[in-house]
């Protein structure tokens, strides 16, 4: 708390004459003490969040049109990220956001193109719970940044420029993970079948691999926690263009040896062990809490 108070007091002072130029970022974000990995570490706190967390955990009050991007829940749209938060549907006549987002899970268990690919119900609980846990802690943070951070400062000019601070890229980076799990392994037989799949649907996203994956969570991180370390050049990228024509030109250039598939699947307590062990590894600490809060502050406000 001292530290997130002495940084920030330093950085509000910056307000914004001019909009700061992307070029200026990189230095204002390391006054403000936002670390290197800031695009990957918001992109994964974001990816599946709904407007009623983002009422729930950090602005009650804030509107659909809400600027954050996620991951387009129905895998089987052309339209693979949304530009805000949406609705999710929660059941209101339930009083916990636990039970909210259980029931979420449970309505659409029976969907193959919703959510995440061939991953069976005991994982898609515990994603939902794992990013639950991960935005109560970010909202701790958001509490102590909203009452220091100037939303006019150049920390959050920079924060929401969501098209040139790579926020936006990695969130796309992660839909094609998601939808098309292993596409960055570099194994070019999952990108040919994914392709051909494709084609036979007329362009629109179906399971192109059979076998039950039971994607883990760290899939964007080829099983690490050094997030300041993955960086990847997606100028070559034109995220505009659809799935087909970008799987091969994705399988390419975002290779990071990521097959999509956990080390063991969540069917039994002993295997549960190896999943409660990959979840507390990469829980991502203070400095990445604090980095996603920034983002979030600054965007809703």
């Amino acid at each position: 708390m001292k530290m997130i108070t002495t940084i920030l007091l330093l950085a509000v002072g910056s307000v914004i004459m001019a909009a700061p130029s992307p070029d200026q970022c990189p230095r204002i974000f390391a006054d403000a003490g936002v670390t290197d990995g800031f695009a990957p570490l918001v992109a994964h706190a974001i990816h599946s969040i709904a407007l009623e967390d983002i009422r729930y955990y950090f602005k009650s009050d804030a509107t659909e049109d809400n600027g954050i991007p996620t991951v387009n829940m129905d895998l089987s749209t052309a339209e693979r990220v949304l530009p805000n938060a949406p609705l999710a549907g929660y059941d209101e006549d339930f009083s916990t956001i636990g039970m909210k987002s259980f029931d979420l899970v449970m309505r659409n268990m029976n969907r193959t193109n919703w959510g995440s690919r061939n991953d069976n119900i005991l994982v898609r609980i515990t994603h939902v719970l794992h990013m639950a846990e991960l935005w109560d802690k970010i909202s701790a943070s958001y509490k102590s940044i909203a009452r220091l951070l100037d939303p006019k400062s150049d920390v959050c000019a920079c924060a929401t420029d969501i098209e040139n601070n790579d926020v936006l890229n990695y969130v796309h980076y992660l839909a094609f993970k998601i939808r098309y799990p292993g596409i960055t392994s570099g194994n070019a037989t999952y990108t040919q079948r994914y392709i051909e799949a494709l084609s036979a649907n007329g362009g629109r996203s179906k399971r192109g691999l059979d076998d039950p994956i039971d994607y883990d969570y760290d899939f964007c991180w080829d099983g690490t926690t050094d997030y300041e370390k993955k960086e990847y050049n997606f100028r070559s990228l034109d995220f505009d263009l659809s799935d087909l024509e970008l799987l091969k030109i994705v399988s390419e250039e975002l290779v990071d040896g990521d097959d999509g598939k956990a080390a063991v699947q969540l069917d039994s307590d002993v295997h549960w062990d190896w999943w409660r062990n990959m979840v507390k590894r990469i829980a991502m600490g203070d400095a990445a809490y604090y980095d996603i809060a920034i983002f979030m502050f600054c965007m809703l406000n």
